[in-house]
């Protein structure tokens, strides 16, 4: 046990160093895109930090892997650099025994990503939606500054108001312009009052006293309207729909015939897969001789990562358009890292000089 304490102990000092410096990084990105949304009126700023720690949430099913790789790759790197897995070797202790250690940390790693992935990302989305649900359906009238362009969602929809007065929820001297393919429609009104959202996430706009022009991009076909009263519905943004299959809990997700859904059921069912398979792949890949560089490991280490990570969207994306069958799904993505693995733990003796050099 004391090989594996030690082990363990290399380890979680560069992931957990690792770790608090991709996370600091994150939400410090995060936060200036939140802030930014709400400076624009887009999110209200009392809503920013619970955003920014669920959002954190939701990333951390990729960073703990991702550091998690790196860390052994650091730890066991140095240990063959400074010769201690060639004592380890003199005193009868084999690489198996390292790699069981290292087992056990990807285990534990994997369990956490389980509960993430599975438990927790659902639910920091569907929190996030109820947020960012809230904050378009109030419109945040109170951070809209007069004169600017708002964009209402996908679809061309830009909104401007000269007068905003978020005590009556209203806004005064209207203009929108709603682009159709060939087809522009401006809207003139005294006033507008934005709804609610409804249940499928889509807003309406109810105009009052006011000219509606659709202009044709060919010049034939040109209509004016004037209205006392006029409803408009803006579609429900494309990015509100992914969100909020999202935030559908795994369960339900694991009896949907949707190919969409299927491929969310199976990023979250598999992602401790590969964190396992990360830790695995990055004993083999970290062996180097004492006092050499481990510039060219890393480099090749990256690149599996990689191929790794870009397999795994690449088939989602296949399932997720019905390209691909449900079964086996996702896992094929990891077969090729798998049997790289498989490979280089059977034969210890492999070598590719270009990468040792």
């Amino acid at each position: 046990m004391l090989i594996e304490r030690y082990v363990t102990a290399e380890i979680a000092r560069p992931f957990a160093a690792g770790l608090g410096i991709l996370v600091t990084v994150f939400v410090t990105f995060t936060a200036a895109l939140k802030l930014s949304d709400a400076a624009a009126g887009a999110i209200a700023p009392a809503a920013v930090m619970q955003l920014v720690i669920l959002s954190t949430l939701v990333a951390l099913e990729v960073l703990v892997p991702s550091t998690l790789y790196m860390a052994i790759l650091f730890a066991i790197g140095r240990l063959h650099r400074d010769s201690e897995m060639a004592a380890l070797a003199a005193a009868g202790i084999s690489e198996r025994r390292v790699l069981r250690a290292v087992m056990l940390v990807g285990l534990l790693a994997a369990l956490l990503v389980w509960a993430l992935s599975v438990h927790v990302r659902p639910w920091a989305y569907a929190k996030s939606y109820t947020l960012e649900q809230q904050a378009m359906s109030r419109f945040d009238l109170a951070n809209i500054r007069p004169g600017s362009f708002v964009d209402l969602g996908q679809g061309g929809y830009v909104l401007q108001a000269q007068e905003v007065d978020p005590s009556a929820s209203e806004l005064r001297s209207v203009f929108v312009q709603v682009t159709r393919g060939r087809h522009t429609q401006l809207i003139s009104a005294a006033r507008a009052r934005v709804l609610d959202l409804d249940a499928e996430g889509a807003r309406a706009v109810e105009f009052v006293d006011g000219y509606s022009y659709m202009l044709d991009g060919q010049g034939n076909q040109d209509v004016s309207m004037r209205f006392g009263s006029f409803l408009v519905r803006f579609p429900p943004e494309e990015r509100m729909q992914k969100f909020r299959r999202k935030a559908i809990d795994t369960h339900t997700l694991g009896t949907s015939l949707e190919p969409k859904d299927i491929a969310e059921y199976q990023w979250r069912t598999t992602t401790p897969l590969a964190t396992l398979l990360l830790a695995v792949l990055a004993v083999p890949l970290a062996r180097s001789g004492p006092r050499q560089s481990r510039f060219g490991i890393f480099v090749v280490a990256l690149l599996a990562y990689l191929l790794i990570f870009v397999a795994s969207a690449v088939v989602r994306n296949w399932i997720e358009n019905g390209d691909m069958p449900p079964f086996p799904g996702l896992v094929v993505a990891y077969l090729p890292a798998f049997a790289v693995t498989a490979w280089l733990l059977r034969f210890p003796n492999t070598r590719a000089g270009w990468w040792r050099r």
